[in-house]
């Protein structure tokens, strides 16, 4: 079963990050962070031993500060696709 984590995205509304349980999901996790935490720096190779979730969260510079907010199983997220804009998440 894929991993399923949620984060906000830069519009208020939520992201779904899955990846395959044959990933590691620990570094690929910290990486699609890392690559949705961009705003003005599109240059900077993903580094896991500085590019840290708690660095992450904390905010990089030419970076929006990201943290995950949950983990879910897929059969959690709503099946109707077409209002996927106004989900929200709550624990």
């Amino acid at each position: 079963m894929p991993h399923l984590y949620i984060c906000p995205n830069p519009t208020s509304g939520i992201a779904v990050i899955q990846l395959s349980e044959t990933v590691e999901a620990n570094e690929a996790l910290t990486k699609t962070l890392f690559e949705l935490s961009r705003t003005t720096d599109m240059t900077t190779h993903f580094n896991p031993a500085v590019h840290t979730l708690e660095a992450i969260a904390a905010g990089l510079s030419g970076h929006r500060p990201l943290a995950l907010v949950g983990q879910c199983e897929d059969t959690d997220l709503p099946s109707d696709r077409y209002f996927r804009d106004a989900w929200e998440w709550s624990d």
